[in-house]
């Protein structure tokens, strides 16, 4: 074992399984706890289900079990492997599972308290973790299904809070941003050109600006292209001048933010935070406590499975200008009723509970989350620091946070040239290839901004073409002896070779 921190081990079932009997014994107490549960409840009431043969029903349950497992197994990747690093896929954490699978038995629904009171707790408390990660002190969220959602709910409450103005975020953000404008009927919407480090064009945000009001900036805290980070002290300068809702869409890089904390979640300075950070990432993950809304995925680097997500407001007012009722629900008045203020109806109580339950094996500061951050963070650097000895190779941008991108040289310095070398890479390692000995994925770059990251090639393509790698994964980085990146640098050689 490598690493200090033993949790990095024992909380995931691992790339060959090692720990599924954690996860087992765990779920199995909680089986035995929830059949108790259950019996004790009015124990003098007749059993609807004793004395009834079910040896065929159960035999059809376990032959439709078997054929669903042949259908997972059979046409899904690896996803868990370190060796998959296409897409945003984290092998969740045992206490993820646990506390999803085992609320998931009882069903609560947090939208109304009465319809889930311990969630709507363990929710609330989530959110308090959430909010002292990104050092909100006071303020509101709640959990969503997802980024999107949370995206979308965070521009309707500023439409309807602020008015009328201009939607601003750059052409490196998540898709969904112009279709929430779409689906807010915001016609008044401008993509931003992104800089060579796939950052906000912060001078083409200043003539925006100038030339009319703006409603809200949406900057990203880690793109799901590559991970970028854009300047958010600059754009927080620009918010003084001109007044505009500032929307950081945290979705991916947000828990990353636990690294720069204490136990007492307080700020560390950069020499207690190592050079693992960057001056420059410091600098904007300590800015975030300064943005009036946040989107942070917990199913993205939580540890938890999908269907995690939330928002947050840093002022609680901002939820009044969505608030709703209805006169079948929200009855326990003295009660948190979330779903009051959210877009989303029905939330599940089992999504809080998971989240509750890795919070308490992994709480929300550097020696506790951050000590998976610190090893997927050095997964990336040290394949970074691989390609950058590599001929026939080069980063798309330095990583920022734990996704790297490259492509494949060609001498003719033609961006068509770039595309071919690196589809070489993508059709040997990638989905497209069943046998591949390792899984990225690929990124493609607009003309305008490949233009500025290779300004000494001819924008002979309509796009740039890049290989992605999303090392969520921690076990790269928890072994500096492994040979996993040695070999994927060797494969991917190979393939440009080829």
């Amino acid at each position: 074992m490598k690493h200090r921190d033993s949790r990095l081990f024992s909380m995931f079932i691992g790339p060959k399984g090692e720990n599924i009997e954690i996860l087992k014994n765990e779920i199995l107490y909680g089986l035995d706890r929830h059949k108790r549960w259950r019996s004790d409840y009015t124990p003098d009431d007749p059993s609807p289900v004793a004395g009834t043969d079910f040896s065929r029903d159960t035999q059809k349950l376990h032959r439709a079990v078997e054929a669903l497992l042949d259908r997972l197994e059979r046409d899904n990747p690896h996803y868990f492997h370190p060796r998959y690093s296409a897409q945003m896929l984290k092998d969740p954490s045992i206490p993820a599972l646990v506390g999803y699978f085992l609320t998931m038995l009882i069903n609560p629904n947090n939208h109304a308290y009465e319809g889930g009171p311990a969630t709507t707790e363990m929710e609330m408390e989530v959110i308090e973790d959430l909010q002292r990660l990104v050092g909100f002190e006071n303020g509101w969220g709640h959990l969503t299904s997802g980024g999107s959602l949370a995206n979308l709910e965070a521009l309707w409450a500023v439409r309807n809070y602020k008015g009328k103005g201009r939607v601003l975020f750059s052409v490196a953000s998540h898709l969904s941003w112009k279709r929430i404008c779409d689906i807010l009927d915001i016609r008044d919407f401008k993509e931003l050109p992104a800089d060579s480090r796939y950052r906000m064009d912060v001078d083409a945000l200043k003539k925006e600006l100038a030339s009319g009001e703006a409603l809200c900036v949406m900057a990203n805290f880690g793109t799901t292209g590559c991970g970028a980070v854009d300047p958010l002290d600059e754009i927080l300068s620009l918010r003084e001048q001109y007044g505009f809702h500032l929307h950081v869409d945290a979705a991916y890089g947000g828990y990353f933010r636990s690294l720069l904390l204490d136990e007492q979640s307080r700020l560390l300075s950069r020499e207690q935070v190592g050079s693992q950070i960057s001056p420059y990432l410091y600098d904007q993950a300590a800015a975030l406590c300064r943005a009036d809304s946040i989107t942070i995925d917990p199913h993205k680097h939580g540890l938890m499975p999908y269907g995690a997500g939330s928002v947050l407001y840093r002022r609680e007012e901002l939820r009044q200008a969505i608030l709703n009722t209805a006169p079948y629900t929200y009855h326990v008045k003295e009660k948190p009723n979330i779903g009051m203020f959210t877009l989303e109806g029905s939330r599940p109580g089992a999504a809080a509970a998971g989240c509750w339950l890795v919070h308490q094996m992994f709480p929300l500061f550097k020696d506790g989350i951050g000590s998976v951050l610190d090893a997927t963070l050095a997964a990336a650097r040290r394949f970074a620091h691989l390609v950058d000895g590599a001929e026939n190779l080069r980063a798309l941008t330095s990583p920022e946070l734990d996704i790297f991108c490259l492509y494949a040289v060609d001498h003719s310095r033609r961006i068509s040239a770039v595309n071919s070398q690196t589809l070489k890479i993508y059709n040997q390692l990638s989905i497209e290839n069943p046998h591949a000995p390792f899984i990225l994925s690929k990124l493609l770059i607009d003309k305008n901004t490949a233009a500025r990251m290779l300004p000494d090639h001819q924008p002979d393509a309509d796009h740039l073409i890049a290989m992605r790698s999303v090392f969520m994964k921690h076990w790269m980085g928890v072994d500096e002896e492994s040979s996993w990146l040695e070999e994927l640098l060797k494969e991917v050689e190979k393939a440009v070779n080829s």
